[in-house]
């Protein structure tokens, strides 16, 4: 029988509706700021991974409108991709195996491109609907590890404090799901939850059992109430107007190393 993945599908949806509003509040709030617009592709050429759900929640709805000559000269484009990210891998891994510093090696990849298989000939997005998060993001200000990070494109300026879009929550939260999926299908895997790829390699997985490594007999398990987590705030305040603590503070659970700048936006392309 199919394994049912609806429950972490719907995890998903959340997470990409609250990305989603997120996103409005700032084209609403700063819209001379935001460029974003239909036929510009900037963003379908940035190197990223997705996580396990997010890349099975892509295939499923690849899966379900394209077939056909269409569907090949997708694959064909993925496999391309495929082939150009491999190349830059081992790129890289010669970079760093020859002593270069890494932050010279991580500048060269974030300068690099490569065409996302989704991107058709007419520069719009195949799967636009439903595109990864990272494409829903890209053109506001975010900060991974505490760097800031935004389009070039937009009208955002180095130095200027803005709110700004907390990637590494929403990496946490997806990759939960993730651990929760490889949990529920009774998977072998035990780092399954934790698995990054590109777009190009999403799609063209077959997600059987198999692959994620569950057993003939497996079923899967209902996520108890007392396992659910509890949702963070994902975007930075522009700036602490006191010294109390946020709502989302006050029920976080982190230790307070965690979050030493908590209250303030981060600068974009200023000091961490």
């Amino acid at each position: 029988m199919a394994l049912d993945f609806t429950e972490y599908f719907k995890k998903y949806e959340a997470i990409v509706a609250e990305v989603d509003a997120v996103f409005r509040k700032f084209e609403t709030e700063m819209p001379d700021l935001v460029k974003c617009g239909k036929g510009c592709s900037d963003c379908c050429y940035a190197l990223f991974d997705v996580t396990l759900v997010e890349a099975m929640y892509i295939n499923a709805k690849f899966n379900e409108k394209y077939s056909g000559l269409e569907r090949s000269a997708i694959l064909e484009r993925a496999d391309r991709a495929d082939r150009d990210i491999h190349k830059l891998k081992r790129k890289v891994y010669k970079a760093s195996q020859e002593g270069r510093p890494v932050n010279d090696i991580l500048l060269e990849v974030a300068r690099a491109r490569v065409r996302c298989p989704m991107l058709g000939d007419d520069n719009l997005c195949a799967i636009y609907e439903h595109r990864p998060i990272t494409c829903r993001l890209y053109g506001v200000p975010t900060s991974i590890g505490g760097r800031a990070h935004t389009c070039n494109q937009a009208g955002f300026k180095g130095g200027e404090k803005y709110p700004t879009v907390n990637m590494d929550i929403i990496l946490d939260r997806l990759l939960a799901i993730g651990k929760e999926l490889q949990t529920g299908i009774g998977s072998r895997f035990s780092e399954l939850g934790e698995m990054l790829l590109p777009v190009s390699m999403a799609i063209g997985t077959d997600y059987d059992e198999g692959y994620l490594g569950v057993g003939e007999k497996t079923a899967l398990r209902e996520k108890s109430p007392e396992e659910e987590d509890r949702p963070r705030e994902i975007i930075a305040p522009a700036a602490a107007k006191g010294p109390g603590k946020s709502s989302a503070c006050a029920s976080c659970s982190e230790s307070g190393s965690a979050c030493e700048s908590c209250g303030e936006s981060i600068v974009l392309g200023g000091k961490e």
